[in-house]
This record gives structure tokens, C-alpha cells and sequence, in this order.
């Protein structure tokens, strides 16, 4: 790999998609600029020089220098994008004195991305007088600034930090950027996460029952939707502020399109997906009968769209160098087998969370490589083909005994009412609080279940009490607001459902 702390100037642009991919959400953060993505800008000698002369952590450091580079850019123009897109907020108070509106600078202070690039091209002329100038261009269109300009400011910005400019006084008017309590408190809380697993197309018929054989029924509604645990649990990840990366297999069809367009705008890495280039294969398809209180029956199609080994070694760096592995048993068994034994057999590799839902016709096969597997989450009747007996198949304590044995190190068993119970060896079982909710636990619910322990992991480093109410919190979120829009819930709304339900002495 090569060494880009001493390319030149020419060669900055390394750092562009480092920038377009922190601009996302709330910006340039601590928690962001704390991610693995964040390597290359913490790793420049000028942040590196400032972590040590201020004794400030690197990102700190980083963000501090940023803002001084963002203040050198030549053009007022360059400065207005950079500020705003990173939302570093280094000229709202600027802003705030020369009568530009409230509801801009809520945009470009508390907004999302969508939101800064319409404050940017929407009072272009004000907040160009604002800094002291005219614009010396027409303002971009939203398109524009984000298909081609922010990438050409970050590109001059990124040179300035490869190739600083000799130090000056910047007597330019702004505000400084506020280091809060919020954002040094969770430094590390955002991890690298790669999730492989299933990518599909869902046609859900929601129903008051299953129709018998031979028999119809009239649905309450029907939803064509995009599925599949892996992308799921990959959606939800991101929502966290996770960087993560799906390994799925699609078809170069509309609908394998249509999929990979969801994951870039949910903010998922799309560049490890295997996209199947056959001219008659179809993307996969779910077709879903679901009961008003969640549960659910599903038939898969896949016409041979599947992840292959060949895929799995061509990313086993990145794999054995993540920090949490999302694995489902929407793979082929013998693809999920060596997923397991290359990781397993990595010097240091990541905590891998195994969902074994549409569980394998033969659990037993992968019974000796439970041991390279951190936390199995899943239901009782998910679990069977494991027991060693059929009394152990009724007594969750059983499974539980017989699992850990074989070397797992934990065991989430979900319930189908909600909650459910944590089992480690040589310890009692940790209760998972029943969320309060009409919605019973389902596959997605263990989704957010999912994805809110891997968060939660990664900033804890082991499994807590408060791991586990963190990650019931994600589910009760979710199932809260399911029937209105079932999308995954963002990192406050998982703190607010915690501190409120969960755990409120907190």
C-alpha cells in the first residue's frame, strides 16, 4: 500500500472520497473523524503535528486543522460549501450578524445534508455578502454541487492539508468549532461493520390470517419493498453511524439497480456487492405473508443469484480486519462455512454476530465452527438443529447448554413476545427487556436488535447490561413506528427510546 503522507499536492485528491463520505449525516464530527474511514486525514503530518503541540486527541486535531485549511481556501465560495457540507459551523455566527435568516442557519447548523445544499444554493447572493463579497458566479444546482463541486472543493481543500501554506494570521470573521461533551465522550463509538447476507425485493401481503390450503384470503394492504436481512441489518447499521459495507448478490437487472441506488442514499457501502452479470438473471425475490402483530411466514426465490467462495476471498483483508462481522444463513452453507473458518483462522479478526434466520435443513454441520462465532441471535425454533436432544429442543437452558459448549460465546435467544434472554458460559442469564409494543419480535425488529449491538460492542469493547438495553431499545424504536414507516431508527431517537423506556434512571 502506498504511502500517501508524502504525495504531492497533485495527488491529494486520495482524500476526496474520504471527505464525501464524512459529509454525510451530521458532518465532520469527533465520532465521525474517530471511524476507520477517517484514517488517512488523522494520519497527515500537519494533524499530527497539531495532536502534539496541543495535546489534543487526533481527532480533535484533525478537526481543528480542517477548520483552519476551510478558512485558507481562496474562494469565499469554497469556504461557504466546505463549511457547510462538513457542518463545521465556523461562520454561523458570522451568519447570525450580518441578518441572514433563522431558518437558514438552522439548515446549515442542525440540518441534514439534503437540507445544507438547499441553505447553500437557496441564499447563494446572502451568504456570499455575508463573508464580505459578491459572488462571482450563479449558485449552483443542487445537482450540481453534489455531483461535481463539493468534490472540487474538497479536492483544493484536501491539497492545502497535504501541502499546507506557510503559517499565517486569518483575521477572517467566524466562530470557533465547540469540542462538546456529546462528541469527546464516545470517541470510538463508530466502528467499521461489514454485513453478508441476502439482497431482495419483498412483495408483503399484510394479512389478518394465513389463508389455508386451497383457500384466499383479502390482504389489508400489499408493499413492494427492498429486503433481505443483509441489507437490513446493513440499512440499519448505517442509521447508527456505523461505516459499513454489504457483501450481497444481485443481478444487473432494474431491480438489482433499484437496490444498489437504496443502499448508496441509506448511506451503505455499495463496492463489495456481486452483481451477476448474466443476461437472464433476475434479483431476488421474498414473497411475505404478515400478521398484523409481526410474525410472518416467506417464500425466497434466488434463481441462482447467490454469493460464491471466490467472492469471499477476494475481500478476506477486509474482513479479517473489521471490527464487527454481520453474518445470516441467507448464504449458501458451504459460503457461510468459509466465511467462519477464514475469519476463525485470522491472527486478530473481527466480533462476528451470526443470524440463523431460514435456518439450514442440518444445523449440526456447522456445529463445530460455532466456537468462531461471538453472539448467535435468534429464536428457539431457529436453534433446534443444534440440540444435541430432543428434550434440550423445549428447554431454552438446554439449547443454551449445548450451544455454549460447542464453543460459542454467547447466545442471544429472542422471544417471540418480545425480549428474551442472554446466555454465556458461567453465568446466570441476562434478561433482554420486553419493549413496549404492539409489534411481536420479528426478523427486522432482530435486525435493529442486531445492528444496535454491533454498535454498541464496538464502543463498549464487551457485552454489558447496558449493551443489551441499548440494543432493546433499537428493536422498541423500531416497532414503535413499524406500521407508519418501517425504517430503522437513528442513533438519538435508540439514546431517547433507552433513556425514556429502557432504562429512565439513566
Amino acid at each position: 500500500m502506498s504511502n500517501h503522507l508524502f504525495q504531492g499536492q497533485n495527488e491529494a485528491t486520495y482524500l476526496v472520497p474520504v471527505f464525501e463520505s464524512l459529509r454525510r449525516y451530521d458532518g465532520l464530527t469527533l465520532k465521525r473523524l474517530s471511524t476507520r474511514a477517517a484514517q488517512p486525514l488523522l494520519g497527515l503530518p500537519i494533524v499530527q503535528n497539531q495532536a502534539v503541540q496541543t495535546g489534543h486527541k487526533p481527532a480533535e486535531a484533525a478537526l481543528e486543522v480542517i477548520a483552519e485549511k476551510v478558512r485558507e481556501l481562496d474562494a469565499v465560495a469554497d469556504r461557504i460549501i466546505a463549511d457547510a457540507i462538513l457542518k463545521l459551523g465556523i461562520y454561523l455566527q458570522t451568519y447570525r450578524s450580518h441578518a441572514v435568516s433563522k431558518r437558514t442557519i438552522h439548515h446549515l447548523g442542525s440540518g441534514g445534508l439534503g437540507d445544507r445544499r438547499l441553505a447553500i444554493v437557496q441564499n447563494w447572493q446572502v451568504l456570499h455578502e455575508a463573508l464580505g463579497e459578491q459572488p462571482l458566479t450563479e449558485p449552483p444546482s443542487e445537482h450540481t454541487l453534489r455531483s461535481r463541486t463539493e468534490s472540487e472543493v474538497f479536492e483544493r481543500l484536501a491539497a492545502l492539508l497535504v501541502n499546507p501554506k506557510p503559517t499565517i494570521e486569518v483575521s477572517e470573521p467566524g466562530e470557533p468549532i465547540p469540542i462538546s461533551t456529546a462528541q469527546t465522550a464516545d470517541s470510538d463509538a463508530s466502528g467499521k461493520v461489514i454485513v453478508i447476507g441476502g439482497a431482495t425485493i419483498d412483495h408483503i401481503w399484510r394479512l389478518g390470517s394465513i389463508p389455508k390450503v386451497g383457500t384466499s384470503a383479502m390482504a389489508m394492504s400489499y408493499t413492494r419493498a427492498l429486503g433481505g436481512k443483509g441489507l437490513s441489518q446493513a440499512v440499519a447499521a448505517s442509521h447508527l453511524d456505523l461505516d459499513v459495507s454489504l457483501i450481497a448478490a444481485i443481478a444487473s437487472d432494474d431491480e438489482g439497480k433499484e437496490i444498489e441506488s437504496h443502499l448508496v442514499a441509506e448511506g451503505v457501502d455499495v463496492s463489495l456487492l456481486r452483481r451477476i452479470e448474466r443476461s437472464t438473471a433476475r434479483t431476488p425475490a421474498t414473497g411475505v405473508f404478515e400478521l398484523p402483530a409481526g410474525n410472518s411466514s416467506a417464500a425466497v426465490w434466488r434463481d441462482g443469484v447467490e454469493l460464491d467462495i471466490p467472492t469471499i476471498d477476494q475481500y478476506a483483508a477486509m474482513l479479517t480486519s473489521c471490527d464487527v462481522l454481520l453474518l445470516t444463513f441467507e448464504v449458501p452453507q458451504s459460503v457461510l462455512r468459509h466465511t467462519l473458518d477464514l475469519v476463525g483462522a485470522a491472527s486478530e479478526h473481527p466480533v462476528v454476530i451470526v443470524t440463523p434466520g431460514q435456518p439450514y435443513a442440518d444445523g449440526q454441520l456447522l456445529s463445530p465452527l460455532l466456537k468462531q462465532v461471538d453472539y448467535l441471535v435468534g429464536h428457539k425454533w431457529e436453534l433446534e438443529g443444534f440440540a444435541f436432544s430432543n428434550k434440550a429442543k423445549l428447554d431454552p437452558q438446554l439449547l443454551s447448554d449445548d450451544l455454549l459448549s460447542l464453543g460459542l460465546r454467547s447466545l442471544c435467544l429472542l422471544s417471540d413476545t418480545g425480549g428474551g434472554s442472554i446466555y454465556e458460559r458461567d453465568k446466570p442469564p441476562e434478561q433482554i427487556p420486553v419493549p413496549r409494543s404492539v409489534l411481536k419480535e420479528s426478523a427486522i425488529t432482530r435486525d435493529a436488535f442486531c445492528a444496535a449491538l454491533a454498535a454498541r460492542l464496538i464502543e463498549d469493547r464487551t457485552l454489558t447490561g447496558n449493551t443489551i438495553r441499548w440494543a432493546a431499545a433499537a428493536m422498541a424504536s423500531f416497532a414503535e413506528n413499524y406500521h407508519q414507516a418501517a425504517s430503522h431508527p437513528r442513533r438519538a431517537t435508540v439514546d431517547e427510546k433507552y433513556r425514556q423506556i429502557i432504562s429512565p434512571e439513566v
